[in-house]
């Protein structure tokens, strides 16, 4: 049990570096590995029997490559349909707190409050919760407390006799699809890479690299040239599989942007005036900046 969890740091470790250093850490690994292999099958290996280990090698050649190839093929499709439905989910989101927006336009006496809670709660979710998204899905307790008094507000005026049934049942379903979506994009941030799946395709890479060294034993030393084109192609695949291992954590993670776009359209009042900011729900957190006087970045 305890491996596992030295393991899983360490892929996690791995997630947080740059594509670059993955490639070239991978590589100078399997470099050093192989030329190990090949030192050590050169004095250990008669002269006589290295042609007939690398035919035996040869013919596992493909079988060890096919593996090989079918895991990463698998694991990048994988992993990559995790990212297009994170940012599905971002989208949900954005839309969601869009229709949210324009649907509180028809409360004039209770709009203002809403959009402005609706402000509130991007801020968070921008500012507070999205740097928490690396480390797993318990999200922020800020976020929670924004969108619990967005429920509070939007649900109290359910029982207003002067508002249309249709109007706060618009203002409902918004707010309800805009619960839904951050609860599974919470549910996107404890994802990572399966730990057995990239196990499985380094150990094939591995067997993969030996074999490729096996053959070359009874061939000139020009196809060496062959041998560390495979080598650099196994390490620019794993390299792939780990970068893109998480959506939340990496060179290639997830932004904010479509929500950050309702953000500021709320504060340059597109949907309607909102209410002057207020305190927030935990006393000792401090306002939040608005996006517009901050400047990008």
């Amino acid at each position: 049990m305890s491996a596992r969890a030295g393991f899983v740091r360490l892929l996690r470790a791995m997630l947080r570096r740059r594509g670059s250093h993955l490639f070239g850490m991978f590589l100078g690994w399997f470099v050093l590995w192989a030329a190990l292999i090949y030192l050590l099958l050169d004095q250990t290996v008669p002269a006589s029997d290295q042609g007939s280990l690398a035919s035996l090698a040869a013919a596992l050649m493909t079988a060890f490559g096919a593996l090989f190839a079918f895991l990463t093929a698998f694991g990048i499709n994988i992993e990559w349909g995790h990212h297009r439905d994170a940012e599905q989910t971002i989208g949900k989101e954005a839309d969601a707190a869009l229709r949210l927006a324009w649907a509180s336009e028809a409360l004039p006496e209770a709009g203002p409050r809403i959009r402005r809670d609706l402000a509130d709660y991007l801020h968070s979710v921008i500012e507070d919760e999205w740097p928490t998204l690396a480390e797993g899905s318990a999200g922020s307790e800020e976020t929670h407390d924004r969108v619990s008094a967005l429920q509070v507000r939007v649900r109290s005026l359910a029982s207003d006799p002067t508002i249309p049934h249709p109007v706060i049942t618009d203002v409902l379903k918004a707010l309800d699809a805009l619960a839904l979506a951050r609860a599974d994009r919470l549910n996107a941030a404890g994802h990572d890479l399966p730990l057995p799946l990239f196990l499985l395709a380094f150990i094939s890479g591995v067997m993969l690299s030996i074999n490729a060294v096996a053959v070359s034993l009874s061939f000139e030393p020009a196809y060496a040239l062959l041998i560390g084109g495979l080598i650099v192609l196994i390490a620019l695949d794993l390299a792939l599989l780990v970068t893109i291992g998480s959506p939340f954590i990496g060179p290639l993670h997830v932004e904010p942007r479509a929500l950050t776009r309702v953000l500021l359209h709320l504060e340059a009042s597109r949907y309607g005036e909102i209410a002057p900011a207020t305190e927030p729900p935990t006393p000792t957190i401090a306002p939040s900046t608005p996006l517009a006087e901050r400047g990008p970045g």
